[in-house]
């Protein structure tokens, strides 16, 4: 029997991550596992590499006999029973820096694409319906005012490429303060509202806490200007959906761009109908650049706790 300490890659991962792990432990690598699965066969493993999937429960953890750690590819640990691990001295990592460069550009992606209205504009050409340009008149970045509202790692992303847009760039973010924003080019603002007040476009770079749940919903938007387009990169319930859709609806604001939603796929269906917003199915971190950190990192972090 091998004396290798073994690893289990819970879904599918980066080949580059999977391949630096086989340099040092006995990998098992698996397309998807559910909670039951996990929970069945996680007392023959030293460590776990997820991704977007897979859940560590309460009942993993108790079964995990030899588990040492348990490593994220990506930033968020919703899926992970953190209090419990804790509990039981398991050490939980992930890989915050790894897909910011690529959330970052995405936010401009979005910004463009609702800007311009080009998922509109490629649907119109492939209909062959006609040739009227004017219905695709859109705004330019240039000149306008970017809220970016969170400024931790991918809110300075952002704000460096605002910059480079001539966009002029402001920030809330309780835990920065305004020398730290300046730094980046970014004046910054003391609430929420002070953004909504004077902000062209808005971007959410937030954690998911109850704070943060639903930031923005019916007030904010009837505070936004009518011209106003929100971004949200972050988590899909910072913003209050149904609040959202009627105000897009109602023409209360002009767009929207989301790569999250409350539910995913996203649940209500009138979102789906509109033409005031673009939709992405969660793919901030969807770049073969930031998948290959991701992986890599998390290996790097399996090795560091299982050979210290």
């Amino acid at each position: 029997m091998s004396s290798k300490k073994r690893v289990l890659v819970a879904e599918t991962l980066e080949q580059a991550g999977i391949d630096l792990l086989r340099e040092h432990f006995e990998v098992d690598v698996r397309e998807r596992t559910d909670e039951e699965t996990l929970a069945r066969i996680i007392g023959d493993y030293d460590g776990l590499m997820i991704k977007t999937y897979t859940r560590v429960s309460k009942q993993v953890i108790d079964n995990a006999r030899k588990l040492k750690i348990v490593a994220r590819a990506g930033s968020g640990l919703d899926k992970v029973d953190l209090i419990y691990a804790k509990e039981k001295g398991l050490s939980v990592r992930n890989t915050p820096q790894a897909n910011v460069v690529s959330v970052a550009e995405l936010v401009f992606g979005l910004m463009l694409a609702v800007s311009r209205k080009l998922a509109a504009a490629d649907r119109y050409v492939r209909s062959r319906e006609g040739w009227d340009r004017d219905r695709f008149t859109g705004v330019e970045l240039a000149g306008k005012t970017l809220g970016i509202v969170g400024f931790g790692n991918i809110g300075k992303l952002v704000a460096r490429r605002a910059l480079a847009f001539d966009m002029q760039p402001v920030g809330y973010d309780p835990f920065v303060d305004a020398a730290g924003m300046a730094e980046h080019g970014v004046r910054k603002v003391e609430t929420v509202d002070g953004i909504i007040d004077v902000a062209d476009y808005i971007t959410v770079h937030v954690p998911l806490l109850d704070s943060t749940r639903n930031l923005f919903s019916t007030e904010q938007f009837g505070r936004m200007k009518s011209t106003a387009i929100l971004i949200n990169t972050a988590r899909g319930e910072v913003v209050d959906e149904p609040a959202l859709i009627a105000a897009l609806q109602a023409g209360q604001i002009a767009g929207a761009g989301l790569d999250v939603y409350e539910a995913e796929p996203p649940n209500h269906p009138e979102l789906l109908t509109l033409d005031n917003v673009v939709l992405c199915p969660h793919i901030g971190a969807a770049t073969r650049e930031a998948l290959n950190r991701m992986t890599v990192q998390a290996a790097q972090m399996i090795i560091e706790a299982l050979e210290d």
